[in-house]
């Protein structure tokens, strides 16, 4: 999958630049020429990665940066900064404090701006797994918290997981797989609440922060940080804390319903930041807060099965943060050690060691077939004769044939999946799941590698899903309200493309203007507006381009003042429509409209050279004709 960058420049010319360099890394590249278009773009796509110019019109990147970080969908987006001004102490200080992955002098060589993003994203990541099976509900005693959110994770989800615990509720915001941020209906968890358990804040301080909020001073940390009682560092240090508070608490439930939203965002969350990397926090969760007691049923359940490492690097360790004592197990390990024997460990051991199977860095290799898999509806093992079959089969083969069940599904409903109609019965739809289940139980592939039998237990998984939304006349109805919303979704994310390739086509049309190649601009304006017409930029382009191509042709004049009063309309608060309408009538003659256009687009970004040069202009033949008319009058 290519990675997405959004490069944010006030100069066209050097974001067309910087695209075009790392387009030929391999990266999709999308710009923005000023904060709030590159917030729009934010709120659209879901970019890896973003390169932000400090010197901005109306809005400098630094507020633009903050606002990236304050909004839950883009908080731990890696922001490079780039600035015309001298890069000093203060300078980086300002940047890190605002959460910049760092900050470049600008003009940046290309090359040395490719290799800050290497270390951050790569054009393609190799290194991804298989596309892992969604799950969208269920509960955490099928599926526990710490595989739910190793799973979600392997998926990539962009969207809110959302838990329930008796009275309890919690959002998780999932970026690309990552946790952003999470919010929790408890009052005991919020934010003052936190600070005070922490001896951060007295009760009195509290009531005072709160007073104020309420009469519309602003956030509570701003307020805090107004008191005296934190400094800004310590604002985003107690947040990110009180973040990984109410995160790590779910690892202490034992049940509860969870609900999968795909590109749903939680609003005012509190935000982990962009250290903590999902292992990570998996098996942080599980050292503070997940039962040992289950944990210690899941050694002694597993007694007779054996470890099995996965990992292929150091860094994937590194990533985990283990301590010498963890790391020193760890080397001792080898694929003799049962699974039982970890209870004979110190209870730190037993944790990390199920950590570590949670995220899959350990895998767990059977000593003997365990039949006792709780499934759903009961699947039905597979014959001897099968068994036989599969086991003379390769690795490859097994792995082939369960890629094809699995692609099978991709994009499918839960009806699709199991081959039934929207008018099935329950025995039909109970009968085609066995016969699908029949084919991807794991102790088909008994023989196999733990690769495969994993692919076999995510396409099972899949299957047992698609059962369970559908099993019952009330499952069905309540799916029936999700494809209804999912719908409304989908519609929502064509939208996100179609401004996509707007925007593509739109600067592909402002390179032909620069070359004089009219015509070509046009057709790129064109099909812009075909893509996204509520675009005002859009249409005010397509209206100057089409008298340019046409400046003779009264019909052709008409249409081209019609689509750039519109782009006036349709984005009021830029200069660039009000710039293109005043041209278009200093063309036709109609030079106080002109001026009033050209003021305008002053008075939005006095930087607008273009405009402020027209206005040089005009006023200098203003004066020429004065001098001129004097003179006549004199004589």
């Amino acid at each position: 999958m290519t990675a997405l960058l959004l490069c944010v420049q006030r100069d066209r010319e050097v974001a067309r630049m910087h695209a075009e360099a790392l387009r030929a890394e391999g990266y999709e590249v999308l710009c923005a020429s000023d904060g709030r278009s590159a917030l729009e773009l934010l709120e659209r796509q879901n970019p890896s990665f973003v390169v932000l110019d400090t010197q901005l019109p109306r809005q400098d990147g630094y507020e633009v940066l903050a606002e990236i970080r304050a909004r839950p969908i883009s908080a731990s987006v890696p922001v490079l900064l780039l600035s015309e001004a001298t890069v000093n102490e203060e300078v980086v200080a300002r940047a890190s404090t605002l959460g910049a992955a760092g900050i470049e002098a600008s003009p940046i060589d290309p090359n040395a701006l490719i290799e800050r993003i290497a270390t951050f994203v790569k054009p393609e990541d190799e290194r991804r797994p298989p596309p892992t099976v969604l799950p969208t509900h269920g509960n955490l005693q099928e599926i526990p918290f710490p595989e739910l959110l190793h799973t979600l994770h392997a998926a990539r989800l962009d969207g809110v997981l959302l838990l329930a615990h008796g009275k309890k509720k919690k959002a998780i915001e999932f970026r690309d797989g990552w946790p952003a941020s999470v919010k929790s209906n408890l009052v005991s968890e919020c934010f003052g609440s936190f600070l005070v358990s922490l001896g951060r804040c007295t009760k009195p301080q509290l009531e005072e922060s709160i007073q104020r909020m309420r009469t519309g001073e602003g956030l509570q940390g701003e307020i805090l940080i107004a008191m005296d009682v934190l400094d800004e560092d310590g604002v985003v240090e107690a947040l990110q804390a009180h973040a990984l508070e109410k995160f790590f608490e779910i690892f202490s439930w034992r049940n509860g319903r969870f609900d999968v939203r795909p590109d749903a965002h939680v609003q005012r969350g509190s935000s982990f930041g962009i250290e903590g990397h999902p292992s990570r926090l998996i098996v942080e969760g599980i050292r503070r807060q997940y039962s040992l007691r289950q944990i210690d049923r899941y050694f002694d359940t597993h007694g007779d099965d054996f470890f099995v490492s996965n990992v292929r690097d150091s860094d994937q360790l590194d990533a985990i943060g283990l301590d010498d004592e963890e790391a020193e197990w760890l080397r001792t390990l080898d694929q003799s050690t049962p699974l039982g024997s970890l209870l004979e460990n110190s209870e730190k051991i037993r944790r990390i060691a199920f950590g570590l199977i949670s995220v899959e860095l350990l895998g767990v290799e059977s000593g003997r077939l365990d039949a006792s898999e709780e499934v759903l509806v009961e699947a039905p093992i597979a014959s001897e004769a099968n068994r036989v079959a599969v086991d003379a089969r390769s690795d490859e083969e097994l792995r082939a044939e369960l890629a094809v069940l699995a692609n099978s599904m991709q994009d499918k409903d839960n009806y699709e999946i199991l081959g039934v109609s929207g008018i099935a019965t329950d025995d039909e739809i109970q009968a085609a799941y066995a016969d699908l289940a029949k084919r991807a139980h794991p102790d088909r592939f008994h023989t196999a590698s733990s690769s495969v039998r994993q692919l076999a237990s995510q396409v099972l998984d899949r299957i047992q899903q698609a059962y369970s939304g559908i099993a019952t006349p009330e499952d069905r109805t309540a799916y029936a309200r999700e494809l209804s919303k999912g719908r409304r979704e989908a519609a929502a994310e064509d939208e996100g493309r179609r401004a996509l390739q707007a925007e593509t086509e739109f600067q592909k049309g402002e390179k032909l203007m620069a070359v004089r190649d009219y015509e070509g601009a046009l057709l790129s304006f064109g099909r812009a507006i075909e893509c996204f017409p509520s675009e005002g930029e859009y249409r005010s382009n397509y209206g100057w381009c089409l008298y340019l191509c046409h400046p003779d042709n009264d019909v052709m004049l008409s249409e081209a003042l019609e689509h750039c009063r519109e782009g006036v309309k349709l984005a009021k608060d830029r200069e660039k429509p009000y710039l293109l309408l005043g041209r278009l009538y200093k063309a036709i003659g109609k030079v106080v409209a002109a001026k009033k256009m050209f003021t305008r687009a002053v008075e939005i970004k006095p930087q607008c050279v273009e405009a402020m040069r027209e206005l040089r202009i005009m006023n200098m033949r203003r004066d020429k004709d004065k001098g001129v008319l004097k003179r006549i009058f004199r004589r």
